[in-house]
């Protein structure tokens, strides 16, 4: 593990209030890295707040506090479980880590537990692992560089590419989180990628599938009011943040509505699918819309094809 007056600079250079929060970003670069050197990452595509800020945001994203994948293998459930937990039941260039309890959920759509770690100048870091059963990734990972870090120079590995969600899966999964709970983070995500170019019939295609495979009828309306119902707790985002940064709430709304606006407008095939959505048995139906989906990504991969629509 790095020395500790690294980690400070890198805290100061971020403009972190608290240092242990940038620690754990450090922390979870060793864990990637332990779960690459292993061969899990054959079987992973990471997704979630420390994917958004690792690979796609840098330094200008949030800080998070978990690691998040989804299955994407023809390893079994169990299997991948098992493989895990021997993983972080061993040290890693210098970090140890910790993973004795573990929990599957009942629906099984995910399993995993707290990580626990000890380095030489902190032994009582956690952090949470999450693995989605729901269903494998709609369109192929791919493995993806890191953003660069001021602390990269004094790790004891090169830097390093991880297999994850591509950019518009990830937009999709955060999308399905932002209808199904209320926590400030995903919409923050959603803000961030506001201003990026992407493919919006992709896009709304991806979040249809996405609940529906957990059988839930995708609502534009009920997405939208959502946000404004006075849920978030914007001082959760705030210390995930640097102090410097200013979220002006209105702003995040505002920019969020009318980037994403575009998922009022299913198609009849869309629809379908949503109104099938609390049975779930329909897979032809789901499946024609997964190709729709699939087609259009290919069709964005294709040389001298034109870039994503905004």
């Amino acid at each position: 593990m790095i020395a500790p007056k690294f980690v400070d600079l890198y805290a100061r250079n971020a403009g972190l209030r608290d240092k242990l929060i940038a620690e754990r970003d450090v922390v979870l670069t060793y864990a990637l890295r332990a779960l690459l050197d292993e061969g899990m990452m054959d079987h992973l595509a990471f997704k979630g707040g420390t994917c958004l800020r690792k690979i796609f945001f840098g330094s200008s994203g949030r800080f998070s506090e978990d690691l998040d994948f989804t299955i994407a293998s023809e390893l079994s459930e169990d299997d991948v479980l098992v493989r895990l937990v021997e993983v972080f039941n061993r040290v890693h260039h210098g970090v140890a880590f910790t993973l004795g309890e573990y929990y599957k959920t009942e629906d099984d759509t995910s399993f995993g537990g707290d990580v626990l770690y000890r380095h030489d100048w902190n032994d009582g870091g956690r952090f949470r692992l999450q693995v989605s059963l729901r269903e494998r990734p709609t369109l192929p990972p791919a493995a993806q560089p890191f953003q660069p870090q001021g602390y990269f120079a004094q790790l004891e590995f090169e830097p390093f590419a991880v297999r994850a969600l591509v950019p518009i899966e990830v937009i999709a999964e955060k999308v399905r989180a932002s209808y199904q709970r209320a926590k400030v983070r995903d919409l923050y995500d959603l803000y961030r990628f506001a201003p990026t170019p992407f493919d919006g019939e992709l896009l709304r295609r991806l979040v249809v599938l996405k609940l529906w495979q957990v059988r839930d009828p995708f609502d534009a309306e009920a997405f939208f009011s959502g946000l404004r119902s006075n849920r978030y707790d914007w001082d959760d985002l705030r210390r995930l943040l640097r102090a410097d940064e200013r979220v002006e709430p209105e702003h995040v709304l505002t920019a969020v509505e009318g980037r994403f606006a575009l998922l009022r407008d299913l198609t009849a095939l869309e629809k379908e699918v949503v109104a099938n959505a609390k049975s779930g048995w329909n897979d032809v139906l789901a499946g024609r819309l997964r190709e729709e989906a699939r087609s259009l990504f290919r069709r964005h991969q294709r040389p001298g094809a034109a870039g994503p629509s905004r």
